[in-house]
Protein backbone atom coordinates (compact mmCIF):
# COMPACT_ATOMS: atom_id res chain seq x y z
CA UNK A 1 0.00 0.00 0.00
CA UNK A 2 2.89 2.52 1.17
CA UNK A 3 4.74 1.67 -2.81
CA UNK A 4 1.20 2.25 -4.54
CA UNK A 5 0.64 5.54 -2.39
CA UNK A 6 4.15 6.92 -3.37
CA UNK A 7 3.78 5.85 -7.15
CA UNK A 8 0.50 7.74 -7.24
CA UNK A 9 1.48 10.83 -5.20
CA UNK A 10 5.52 11.17 -6.93
CA UNK A 11 4.43 9.89 -10.72
CA UNK A 12 1.52 11.37 -13.24
CA UNK A 13 -1.00 9.33 -11.18
CA UNK A 14 -2.25 12.31 -8.98
CA UNK A 15 -3.89 14.11 -12.28
CA UNK A 16 -5.76 10.66 -12.71
CA UNK A 17 -7.92 11.07 -9.12
CA UNK A 18 -11.42 11.97 -9.78
CA UNK A 19 -14.37 12.15 -7.48
CA UNK A 20 -17.38 10.12 -8.90
CA UNK A 21 -20.36 12.12 -9.83
CA UNK A 22 -22.87 9.43 -8.90
CA UNK A 23 -25.39 11.72 -7.02
CA UNK A 24 -24.46 10.65 -3.38
CA UNK A 25 -21.40 9.34 -3.82
CA UNK A 26 -18.74 11.16 -3.10
CA UNK A 27 -15.59 8.53 -3.46
CA UNK A 28 -12.50 9.00 -5.38
CA UNK A 29 -11.07 6.54 -7.44
CA UNK A 30 -7.91 6.71 -10.13
CA UNK A 31 -9.27 7.29 -13.57
CA UNK A 32 -7.36 4.07 -15.36
CA UNK A 33 -9.14 5.15 -18.65
CA UNK A 34 -7.02 5.20 -22.04
CA UNK A 35 -8.76 9.05 -22.01
CA UNK A 36 -9.16 9.75 -19.10
CA UNK A 37 -12.87 10.76 -19.46
CA UNK A 38 -14.16 8.12 -16.43
CA UNK A 39 -16.90 9.25 -14.12
CA UNK A 40 -18.15 6.81 -11.95
CA UNK A 41 -16.39 4.98 -9.23
CA UNK A 42 -18.03 1.86 -10.39
CA UNK A 43 -20.36 1.64 -14.24
CA UNK A 44 -22.29 -1.02 -12.43
CA UNK A 45 -23.44 1.29 -9.30
CA UNK A 46 -23.22 5.01 -9.83
CA UNK A 47 -23.11 4.89 -13.66
CA UNK A 48 -26.41 2.51 -13.88
CA UNK A 49 -28.49 4.91 -11.52
CA UNK A 50 -27.16 7.77 -13.55
CA UNK A 51 -28.28 6.37 -16.71
CA UNK A 52 -31.62 4.75 -15.50
CA UNK A 53 -32.01 8.53 -13.82
CA UNK A 54 -31.52 10.62 -17.07
CA UNK A 55 -33.81 7.67 -19.26
CA UNK A 56 -36.23 8.05 -16.91
CA UNK A 57 -36.29 12.08 -17.23
CA UNK A 58 -35.93 11.45 -21.38
CA UNK A 59 -39.38 9.13 -20.93
CA UNK A 60 -41.36 11.73 -18.83
CA UNK A 61 -40.13 14.91 -20.96
CA UNK A 62 -41.79 12.79 -24.08
CA UNK A 63 -44.65 11.25 -22.69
Amino acid sequence: LALRTEELLGGDGLDRVRRCEGAGCGWFFLDRSRNGTRRWCSAGDCGNRDRARRHYARTRRGA
